[in-house]
């Protein structure tokens, strides 16, 4: 997941770039610390000709001065970090944001540029500017350009940019809702594993409404309220009920959804817990707080010690590898059963759920399971 933590990440936090949110750094989005000018502000400012001409420019009439001189942790530069690339466009959405609204700052930000600034990061960077203005505007002929809608008649709005004090965005809520309608009607897609009983739009907006958990601190039922004719509301209480407020990454989101029923014909109604702690040295749950050596799996049955893992591209390095190893020993040392799932593993839902329901067989059949 890189590298996080550190005097730049303090900074960015200090700045307010960093977004408040229930789950830690690599769930929220860092806004961008290098901000884009008007071409004559710079100008009048007294940046040389030469260096404004020689300025990457996001839009016309608007410029981006040059980059800040590293070096800086890995995902965190002056550019802040998002979870992806931008896709075709060159700029993060935030910088692009900020670029079009200087050239029109009656505008309010909406849909995924407004939960990006709200510090969603993943999924935004590769759609293009939605604004609403007073104005009557045309559209960029470009897909590169900012999409304009009319201004809607009741809004609330907050400035969550403090690069930017007076550049306005929906609130999370709505922006939440707005983004969860493109994808019920299948306007925004992203790969995702097929999971038993829920379709592909259904998946990603269970994903999505996750990452949000993390980034923000909206509840269901403020989500229900804000998607209130937006999203058909039956299907979204059901998926309220399938979320989580602890899940941290997308395909975490996913591999919950996977096992959701696998814990169905075992006695006591044992449950799954998004990062329950434990300590590597007796077993026990403990808190996060606890200072001896203890691990957090992703998903846990806490009354039949089974630890679900799931390793992103960050667990690739060898040293990352013999570390997962050595906890994965450790904790079957202390009467836990562990399951370590990558992208092939959730791919494969066949082999997934062979290897999670001999866990849990394990599991119950064990002593410390009566």
């Amino acid at each position: 997941m890189g590298k996080f933590g550190g005097e730049h990440w303090d900074a960015a936090e200090s700045d307010g770039r960093i977004r408040p949110g229930r789950g830690p750094l690599f769930t929220r989005r860092v806004l961008p610390g290098l901000a884009p000018m008007l071409r004559k502000e710079a100008l009048d400012n007294g940046v040389p000709r030469s260096v404004v001409d020689a300025s990457d420019r996001p839009t016309r009439g608007v410029v981006i001065p040059p980059e800040a001189e590293g070096p800086f942790p890995e995902r965190l530069g002056p550019f802040g970090w998002s979870s992806e690339d931008p896709g075709p466009f060159r700029w993060d959405i935030i910088t692009r944001l900020r670029a079009h609204w200087l050239l029109c700052q009656d505008a309010v930000a909406c849909g995924w540029v407004a939960l990006a600034m709200h510090g969603l990061p993943h999924w935004a960077d590769s759609e293009p500017v939605d604004l609403y203005s007073t104005r009557t505007r045309r559209n960029a002929g470009s897909r590169f350009g900012a999409r304009f809608r009319p201004m809607p008649a009741k809004l609330t709005t907050v400035c969550p940019d403090r690069l930017f004090p007076t550049l306005r965005c929906v609130d999370a809520a709505t922006a939440l809702a707005q983004c969860l309608s493109t994808v019920a009607r299948g306007k925004k897609t992203w790969w995702a594993p097929a999971v038993p009983g829920l379709d592909d739009r259904e998946v990603r907006m269970v994903q999505l409404i996750d990452a949000t958990y993390q980034c923000t601190y909206l509840t269901a039922d403020q989500i229900l309220a804000a998607a209130y004719r937006k999203v058909n509301r039956r299907v979204l209480e059901d998926l309220l009920t399938l979320c989580d407020y602890g899940a941290q990454s997308p395909m975490e989101s996913v591999l919950r959804l996977m096992v959701r029923d696998t814990l169905a014909d075992i006695g006591g109604e044992p449950t799954w817990t998004s990062q329950v702690t434990v300590s590597l040295t007796d077993g026990q749950v403990v808190k996060d707080s606890h200072r001896g050596k203890k691990t957090t799996p992703d998903l846990a049955c806490t009354s039949l010690r089974v630890a679900l893992y799931y390793d992103g591209r960050h667990h690739d390095g060898d040293d990352q590898t013999d570390t997962d190893f050595r906890l994965f020993q450790q904790l079957r040392g202390v009467g836990w059963e562990a399951v370590r799932i990558n992208r092939a593993l959730l791919a494969d839902p066949e082999e997934l759920m062979k290897q999670v329901n001999a866990a849990i067989s394990r599991a119950a059949a064990a002593p410390a399971a009566e």
